[in-house]
């Protein structure tokens, strides 16, 4: 009897000491709770997933199962300096997703799939201050972008040190940085720095930025 007991209460012991994984619904990412995104959520909307992913008829021209409308047409003010040397280009699949969103003008509950069998559509009724009755972000949500770029980190670039020596060399390997951080191993977008999934590090950091941890990653200073 003492040695099933023990067959039995042990694996409790071992699933109590395993920490809980973070999530998007704990983030404000999740569009369904005013409680976990105050400035901007949907009246009526219960699947947190939903606003960037489906399992059905997803966007072919996405990976990930993307289910949120993408303007590819949209045009962006793109970042600026005497000092940028790698080559930049319009912001790619890296990059749009994220400013489907951000740059404030498509919805955010602007989805090609709603659950259900009702097809693309909005999803859930706005709600916060920080979107306007469309459902778009506005420039008083702390998450609003916009489409002028020129201030923020560039993005659109292609990574090549031969351009510019002051980074880190890539070094072939997926699990190596800088690669691990490139867009499709070459490039430099939003997801290169941002996990949408995970705020774990604050501002939806890939890893901790303590002392310019994450910035030295690329940057050689």
């Amino acid at each position: 009897m003492k040695i099933k007991l023990l067959l039995i209460t042990v694996p409790v012991l071992i699933s109590l000491s395993v920490p809980a994984l973070p999530g998007v619904r704990d983030t404000k990412h999740n569009f369904t709770q005013q409680s976990t995104s105050p400035n901007a959520y949907f009246l009526g909307a219960n699947q947190v997933c939903v606003f960037c992913h489906t399992v059905h008829n997803a966007d072919p021209a996405r990976d990930q199962l993307w289910n949120h409308e993408v303007n590819d047409l949209q045009t962006y003010i793109p970042y600026s300096s005497p000092t940028l040397d790698m080559p930049q280009s319009a912001p790619r699949n890296g990059s749009l997703i994220c400013l489907s969103c951000h740059d404030g003008t498509i919805a955010v509950n602007s989805l090609n799939n709603l659950p259900g069998p009702e097809g693309a559509g909005n999803y859930g009724i706005p709600a916060g201050p920080g979107l306007d009755g469309s459902g778009r972000l506005t420039s008083a949500s702390s998450a609003y972008v916009g489409t002028d770029l020129s201030n923020d980190h560039p993005v659109g670039l292609t990574y090549d040190t031969g351009f510019d020596g002051d980074f880190v060399p890539k070094t072939g390997n997926p699990d190596l940085y800088p690669d691990k951080l490139l867009y499709l191993g070459d490039y430099v977008e939003c997801t290169s720095c941002h996990n949408p999934h995970d705020n774990t590090w604050g501002d939806f950091l890939v890893e901790s930025n303590q002392n310019s941890d994450l910035c030295g990653r690329c940057h050689i200073k």
